[in-house]
């Protein structure tokens, strides 16, 4: 007769202890005793409050194929502290003809027998609810004590492991002054700013290319006041910026939305990034019909005030001007981008997998604390089941971050073929011209390359 041992426990740190083996010898014992003479063991590391298991899908496959006549577990809550789901695999077995046999509890298909299964089933998810109840009570404490009560790490920041708070991670620090600095001055859009980012090598917070959305985000963020909020905690972290500096870049983007190209019927080549040269106000288009045809200015704001002198500028005559010095000025000018483009991705993408290496060693020394802590009788196994659990899941993402880096390569916007944008000039333009001051006998141009 072939056995099915199933054995589970809810983290894979529990593997470097003696649950998982004791279970297995248990049942092993347990099923040469009910008369196997071949045995299977399956294990699983996932919560039993979920019926997606790989172990236990791969059970139900074999049962279902008629491969085993047995199967055995230690506690009925090792299948499932769901009742619903237990009762549904006993079900399958019991209709497949397959016998089910646990170590520390006497199971049989009978009616008795399976409103005991059921009794005991109900305990389990009751179990798992204290259990769950216990881990937002200790979250809670934590939080009213300062400390954080999950994993969190908003960009500008690095979680201490060690003493579950945030800490300025310098770097990052520094691109998220940048942004305000940058963009209090009035001169920038968020997605100009997000191709000067991109322009620098600098990664985004999630390790791709920055968008004006990504910037915006980052100018509305409260966290950089000095306040962060998860759920219904709300926890004080070093801030990144003053009130003043958090106020004044609402306004501007308040400031940006009335000028932003959605709000007018067509979009001009310059509209975002000509200047007046005299008053330094960001210049609008006014344009007009006459008998059919279209007229198009750029005009200084100012001067509808009388504040400013500068004569209107006809639309067309000054983005013929500026796209075709553009257009030499960029084809003198791509080659070295592109090498040097290529440096500065290797070298952040360098930078990047150090830090992260050296932070997923932080997490395994704090794995290796949990278990000292447990071991020393200083917290409950359920304790320490869920904290290893939230650091599991932290080693994970920062994993996948590293495999991100590993694969990072130059942007693909650096290499683009310009006659491929020519419906677009305006996008193009943006990529590499950070600002046009436009003075009554001269042009300035100021140029990322």
């Amino acid at each position: 007769m072939k056995a099915l041992v199933y054995t589970r426990v809810s983290t894979l740190g529990q593997k470097e202890g003696y649950s998982l083996e004791t279970q297995r010898e248990a049942c092993e014992e347990k099923a040469r005793e009910m008369g196997a003479s071949e045995i299977i063991v399956l294990e699983d590391t996932f919560t039993g409050i979920a019926l997606e298991r790989p172990a236990l899908k791969e059970l139900r496959e074999l049962v279902f194929q008629g491969q085993v006549q047995m199967v055995v577990a230690y506690d009925p809550d090792r299948l499932s502290r769901n009742l619903a789901d237990l009762l549904l695999i006993t079900n399958e077995l019991d209709r497949l003809n397959v016998n089910l046999y646990f170590v520390n509890f006497a199971w049989e298909s009978t009616p008795l027998g399976r409103l005991f299964l059921e009794m005991r089933g109900a305990i389990a998810e009751f179990e798992h609810s204290l259990i769950r109840e216990r881990t937002l009570r200790g979250k809670r404490k934590k939080a009213e004590s300062g400390k954080l009560p999950g994993y969190v790490e908003p960009y500008g920041y690095r979680f201490d492991t060690g003493e579950d708070l945030l800490v300025i991670n310098e770097e990052e620090a520094k691109v998220v002054k940048y942004i305000y600095s940058q963009y209090n001055k009035g001169l920038y859009s968020g997605e100009t700013l997000a191709n000067i980012l991109n322009r620098k090598g600098i990664l985004a917070p999630k390790g791709t290319l920055w968008y004006a959305s990504t910037v915006l985000r980052v100018l509305a963020n409260p966290t950089y006041l000095g306040l962060l909020t998860i759920g219904e905690y709300t926890l004080k972290v070093p801030s990144l910026v003053t009130e003043e500096e958090f106020q004044q870049a609402r306004i501007q983007r308040q400031k940006n939305q009335k000028g932003s190209p959605r709000r007018t019927k067509r979009e001009y080549l310059l509209q975002k990034v000509l200047f007046c040269g005299n008053c330094g106000e960001k210049m609008k288009v006014s344009s007009h019909v006459v008998r059919g045809k279209d007229y198009a200015y750029y005009i200084c704001p100012q001067r509808l005030t009388k504040k400013c002198h500068l004569r209107p500028y006809p639309v067309t005559k000054l983005d013929m001007l500026i796209w075709q010095e553009f257009l030499n000025h960029f084809n003198q000018k791509v080659p070295s981008l592109l090498q040097q483009e290529e440096e500065l991705v290797k070298e952040r993408s360098f930078l990047e997998i150090k830090e992260k290496t050296s932070f997923i060693n932080k997490l395994h020394q704090r794995q290796k604390r949990l278990l000292e802590l447990l071991l020393a009788g200083v917290i409950n196994e359920d304790c320490y089941r869920e904290e290893l659990i939230s650091v599991e899941i932290s080693i994970e993402e920062v994993q996948e971050e590293i495999a991100f880096y590993s694969q990072l390569k130059t942007r693909d916007f650096v290499a683009f073929n310009l006659e491929t944008y020519q419906g677009n000039k305006q996008k193009v333009l943006e990529l590499f011209i950070d600002k046009v001051e436009l003075f009554p006998k001269e042009i300035f141009i100021e140029a990322l390359v």
